[in-house]
């Protein structure tokens, strides 16, 4: 009698074998995926949670941009300083040897709340190391010829840091160490925040970031790599309209500084009797000097960043602040971030999805990078 002894052949095992490693094949390709979503999905997570705090903190500051005085006689009268600046403002004069401030990557919003603290100057300021004197304003309008001492200004204006502020509030000291020009008593003052975005670089790390900055001070990172930061903008088609010439207390402007009168001098800046940086005299007549712009189907006019450094220049060519009378025009900012995920091994080699490479060749495991494009109209600029 023949009996088999236990065990298997070796053709069963080979079947065996043969099966297994299906399996484990099958599992593999299944768990593969899985892990590479382990690896990319909490990078792009965050790479979202990132633009979406940039988008708020930027859209935020230009919202708000602008504002005005509500106060004294410049209560209701349109508002005579850029509240934009399309660059990032350190601190020290607007313009440079060659004029203007303007880059695609940097942006200053200047916006002053409704119930910030306002003055009046209570003596000339010219002395840019001397505190400034002032008095409290009071509920005014342009309706009341009392309230219009003062308004046809010289569209001047300097940002200043408050050091010390006097017992009795009175007087002001600051670290300013230059003006626009000088300012007769009764000028404005009122409490204005000033912030610049910007695209930097960590010196210690490399890594390209947001970046803000207080009032011309120091700055801090908003969020990391970020790779594009860009601006462009819009503004009125049409120059700005000299409402009721003739009318002493109804004369006004449709946007930015009012010229003085027919026949008067402003001794406060360069510009001619009845002149100022956004209006000139032809015969009898005050006309503007900004052109007349085509507008695109949404009603506004690019405007080009060279149109914001060759003048006409506000208060006056000569003087240490000067801006250009373009930026008066201002009406709407379109804003591209672009940011990309802070791992490299979660980018790819794409130079379509990925502004610097990195070394991840599964596209399960790859976050492209994210760019979002935003339009802010400022709520205090003129319709």
């Amino acid at each position: 009698m023949v009996t088999r002894s236990t065990g298997f052949t070796l053709v069963e095992f080979m079947v065996a074998a043969t099966v297994t490693l299906v399996a484990v094949s099958l599992a593999a390709t299944l768990v593969r995926p899985a892990s590479g979503a382990v690896a990319s999905l909490p990078e792009a997570a965050d790479l979202q949670q990132r633009i979406r705090v940039a988008v708020e903190a930027v859209r935020s500051d230009l919202v708000a941009a602008g504002g005005g005085f509500s106060l004294g006689w410049g209560a209701g009268a349109a508002l005579p300083w850029p509240a934009i600046l399309p660059c990032r403002w350190t601190g020290a004069s607007l313009s440079s040897v060659v004029g203007g401030c303007a880059s695609a990557d940097g942006i200053t919003i200047l916006s002053m709340a409704s119930a910030a603290p306002q003055a009046l100057t209570d003596a000339v300021v010219g002395d840019p190391s001397a505190p400034i004197r002032i008095v409290p304003a009071s509920a005014c309008s342009l309706d009341r010829a009392a309230c219009r001492l003062h308004a046809d200004g010289t569209s001047a204006f300097d940002l200043f840091t408050a050091t010390a502020i006097s017992p009795d509030g009175r007087q002001v000291a600051h670290a300013q160490d230059m003006l626009a020009g000088s300012y007769a008593a009764g000028a404005l003052v009122g409490e204005v925040t000033a912030r610049s975005y910007y695209l930097g670089v960590e010196s210690g790390t490399g890594i390209p970031q947001l970046r803000r900055a207080e009032g011309g001070g120091s700055s801090f990172p908003v969020v990391d790599h970020t790779i594009l930061v860009a601006f462009q903008y819009f503004g009125d088609p049409t120059p700005p309209v000299l409402i009721s010439p003739g009318d002493p207390v109804r004369r006004r402007v449709s946007y930015g500084p009012i010229p003085p009168p027919l026949g008067t001098d402003n001794p406060l800046d360069l510009w001619p009797a009845g002149e100022n940086c956004m209006f000139a005299v032809e015969g009898d007549h005050q006309v503007p000097k900004l052109a007349v712009l085509s507008a695109d189907a949404s009603g506004l006019a690019p405007l080009s960043l060279p149109m914001f450094t060759d003048g006409p220049w506000c208060p006056d060519v000569a003087s240490p602040n000067r801006y250009d009378a373009d930026l008066l025009r201002v009406r709407l900012v379109r804003v591209t971030l672009r940011m990309q995920a802070q791992s490299a091994g979660v980018r790819g080699m794409s130079a379509a999805w990925f502004s610097n490479p990195g070394s991840a060749r599964d596209a399960s495991r790859m976050v492209p990078d994210l760019q979002v494009v935003f339009d802010v109209a400022p709520r205090s600029m003129p319709r």
